[in-house]
């Protein structure tokens, strides 16, 4: 019965197609046309994967670029999606909605050997000989991306415009005469920091991952566990239900014993036993179809807080409630956390000023944001927007006995934040 339960829990988060696009495109030439921006070209892989479905298997982030996306803010119907040759049999199984999709040769065609006109049939499957993209990829096959995308900039009639490019890198290395190259993160974090529908459902899902994995790493704790077990743990439990995580490790917080207070983080090289009573701060980091799980709350090892914790522990689900309610579009960050130290004030804990109470978006990345407004103003005290997905985190420091910790997720509406997390705000207790 047990092996059967685990089976169908895993099913649940199976990867499927994804339904694109999933993007805020009009989010995202609102960005374009308040920047006074022509057009964008992307080409890191969140970004590419957000404006075009398409996400390419075994690219690292400081190898050469093997895709881009490239848009016009003049013609928003006419999208072109450019890819390496080896990538064009991954279409099939993931579908992009850009009908103009072009390669170029990558690194496994051969040097030796002359290159063809019909090379890029290699790389054609056939259960693509109907896909709306095949005939542009045809006629549009290049030696290198560089050709491909200056072609494809040429088509879009951006040869001579103003244009927000990822990788500042990237543009300077296509050498168009007449592009005005702009730095196109703030850009891009602008659409994404607002969620269409779809995304939220793919953060909701991967928060359900995650939460279940906790849940299993806490019930298969025993005496004696160290705290790299622990992680191993977790990370299994992540795994196996479908998630990926990444190296040195998921688990963000330090835990300082022997009564420091201080406020760290893991490096994935510390270790201890996890011992009755000391307080756990889950704060787990992985990804469900490339978007983001974040979050956790604090465990109490086989234990009850004891009566300092139960008042810390109390206080913390106060707070946290109380700024979910108010987590409506339009109020800034610090006011927020004054919201919210002013609830620790009230509810008699010692010292509420050393409380931590921060924010940050929550998407592809744990920081879908703008960092600087089309204005150009600093946008560290952001207000919140309809659509948003914010982490809400409140830590009382304390030693290992007393700290106390609560991570939600939620989505930002009219009506205050909705949590996407299921098991409340008290701490997890035994």
């Amino acid at each position: 019965m047990a092996a059967a339960t685990k089976t169908h829990r895993t099913l649940e988060f199976r990867r499927k197609p994804l339904t694109v696009p999933f993007c805020n495109l009009e989010r995202l030439f609102d960005s374009l046309e308040r920047r006074n921006l022509d057009g964008v070209v992307v080409s890191t892989s969140y970004n590419v994967f957000y404006l075009s479905g398409f996400h390419g298997i075994a690219h690292k982030s400081d190898e050469p670029r093997p895709y881009a996306v490239i848009l016009s803010r003049h013609s928003p119907e006419h999208p072109i999606l450019i890819i390496a040759d080896y990538y064009v049999g991954s279409l099939t199984t993931q579908p992009t909605w850009i009908n103009d999709v072009r390669s170029f040769r990558g690194v496994m065609l051969p040097l030796d050997l002359a290159g063809k006109p019909d090379d890029i049939d290699r790389f054609v499957p056939n259960k693509a000989k109907d896909a709306p993209w095949l005939p542009e990829l045809r006629s549009n096959f290049h030696e290198n991306i560089g050709d491909a995308c200056r072609h494809a900039l040429g088509d879009l009639g951006l040869t001579n415009s103003r244009i927000a490019f990822d990788e500042l890198r990237f543009g300077h290395q296509l050498g168009v005469d007449g592009v005005d190259i702009v730095d196109g993160y703030d850009p891009l974090m602008y659409a994404r920091s607002v969620k269409t529908s779809q995304e939220i459902g793919l953060l909701q899902r991967a928060t359900r991952l995650n939460q279940m994995a906790i849940e299993r790493t806490v019930s298969a704790w025993n005496r004696g566990m160290s705290w790299r077990e622990l992680n191993q743990t977790y990370h299994q439990n992540a795994v196996g239900l479908g998630g990926f995580v990444r190296d040195p490790g998921a688990m963000v917080w330090g835990h300082p014993r022997g009564g420091d207070a201080a406020i760290t983080l893991q490096t994935g090289l510390e270790d201890f036993e996890v011992e009755t009573g000391l307080h756990i701060l889950f704060d787990c980091h992985g990804t469900l179809d490339s978007y983001c799980w974040d979050g956790g709350k604090t465990w109490v090892v086989d234990s009850e807080p004891n009566i300092q914790a139960r008042q810390i522990a109390r206080a913390t689900e106060e707070v946290a409630g109380d700024l979910l309610n108010a987590m409506r579009p339009g109020i800034k960050v610090s006011e927020l956390q004054a919201r919210g130290r002013s609830v620790f004030r009230k509810a008699g804990v010692p010292d509420a000023d050393s409380a931590i109470i921060f924010f940050h978006g929550l998407g592809l990345s744990h920081m879908d944001l703008e960092q600087v407004s089309s204005e150009g103003i600093p946008n560290a005290d952001w207000a919140l927007e309809e659509g948003m997905v914010v982490p809400l985190h409140v830590l009382y420091p304390g030693d290992e006995n007393n700290r106390m910790w609560i991570e939600e997720v939620a989505h930002v509406t009219t009506d205050g934040a909705t949590p996407f997390f299921s098991w409340g705000l008290n701490p997890l207790i035994g």
